[in-house]
């Protein structure tokens, strides 16, 4: 279930009534899941980021969402995979409070960036809103993006809220942006939040400047452009430290990328990793099973790609009841320590005469191929988390 149909399952929901197609405001993006199911809408406030709500992330976001661009989900103009998401650690799903969050995407979009409102707009003046919703309540007509006016009628320390004039957002505009017009420039001031079922009499935004400080910013200095060292993940090219080159994916899990960088020896490369010979020299990279994929190490379950982690090791649970059909290929479900906790575990690989590989640690010690306890084999059925 989409997050605006919880919202209006519990009396709230967030859209644009009364409003007209917009073919402008390219900043303004349809956020989209894997079947073409529009989640909520955005606004581009960085090339790799997308300001929104935070229940349109919280409590699930569903795997193999895109970032639409235009002015139809049906034809849009690109679309960009979503790389990850974080949404303000301070949203209340009971107050609904602190509703922001940013989604990051692979590729740069290419549309220019709308800078944010830096104070809350004034009680009685308009702001034009816009999203990829309904035009009411119960018109089901999403996917196009719209725009109106709505004026403020409320200012609070987080929110602000309006009324329509004739304008309000609807349901699939959760996210979408509440803009004012200083001179020529466009600012978003805030993010839809929530609103009356009927979409006929308020809705209420998230204040931008109320979140900056505490959320936007630091998110943004966090997974910026160069701010990825080597070792570490980076969820679009350009954030790895070396350029966009330095981003490399795991040979054993496709959806896991990490920053590498040149090397000589295996004591150039940081703490884990290898010096391998490459197309173009010698690059650090990551003795499978690479931090991460199944088999990698961890250290809560949000480090793993899929699965959870499980005494520092990513894997799947399985039950005996399901038995080896909860398994990827190659691998067995088997309990551990008392029986309780079972998991998909792989029989270590061999070579020819039926040992083991085995190579050198970067710290010179020697080191176990693909092996040990909960080590899942690559391939064969896979169940998305994000």
């Amino acid at each position: 279930m989409s997050p605006w149909l919880i919202l209006l399952a519990g009396g709230l929901t967030p859209l644009v009534t009364h409003g007209s197609t917009d073919a402008a405001d390219p900043g303004v993006v349809a956020i989209v899941d894997s079947t073409g199911q529009l989640i909520c809408s955005g606004t581009v406030i960085n090339p790799h980021f997308v300001l929104t709500a935070a229940h349109c992330v919280v409590p699930t976001f569903p795997s193999g969402s895109v970032v639409v661009v235009g002015s139809t989900v049906g034809a849009p103009a690109a679309s960009v995979s979503v790389a990850a998401y974080r949404a303000d650690p301070a949203f209340d799903t009971s107050t609904i409070e602190h509703d922001d969050a940013l989604v990051v995407v692979a590729e740069a979009l290419a549309v220019a960036p709308v800078p944010l409102g830096t104070s809350a707009p004034g009680v009685g003046s308009d702001v034009t809103v816009v999203g990829w919703g309904t035009t009411s309540g119960d018109a089901g007509d999403y996917g196009t993006k719209r725009d109106g006016i709505a004026k403020v009628t409320g200012v609070d320390a987080l929110t602000f809220q309006v009324a329509p004039d004739p304008s309000q957002p609807c349901g699939g505009d959760s996210g979408g942006p509440a803009f004012v017009t200083t001179g020529v420039v466009e600012y978003v001031v805030g993010i839809t939040s929530h609103g009356d079922v009927g979409c006929s009499e308020q809705a209420t935004f998230t204040r931008v400047d109320a979140v900056t400080a505490g959320f936007i910013a630091p998110t943004l200095a966090a997974l910026g452009t160069g701010t990825a060292s080597a070792g570490e993940r980076c969820l679009y090219a350009e954030q790895c430290a070396g350029g966009a080159g330095a981003c490399v994916t795991a040979p054993d899990e496709p959806d896991l990328t990490y920053c590498t960088e040149g090397c000589s020896v295996n004591a150039d490369c940081p703490s884990g990793m290898i010096c391998v010979s490459v197309a173009n020299g010698s690059q650090c990279r990551y003795p499978v099973p690479t931090p991460g994929a199944l088999g990698g190490v961890c250290g809560a379950d949000s480090d793993c790609v899929e699965g959870i982690c499980y005494e520092e090791t990513c894997a799947i649970r399985c039950g005996p009841t399901s038995g080896d059909d909860a398994c990827p290929n190659g691998a067995a479900c088997e309990g551990q320590g008392d029986g309780i906790d079972f998991f998909c575990v792989a029989q270590p690989p061999t070579v020819a005469g039926g040992s083991c590989a085995v190579g050198s640690s970067p710290d010179g010690a020697a080191a176990a191929c693909i092996a040990g306890a909960l080590l899942v084999a690559a391939g064969g059925r896979r169940r998305r988390r994000r």
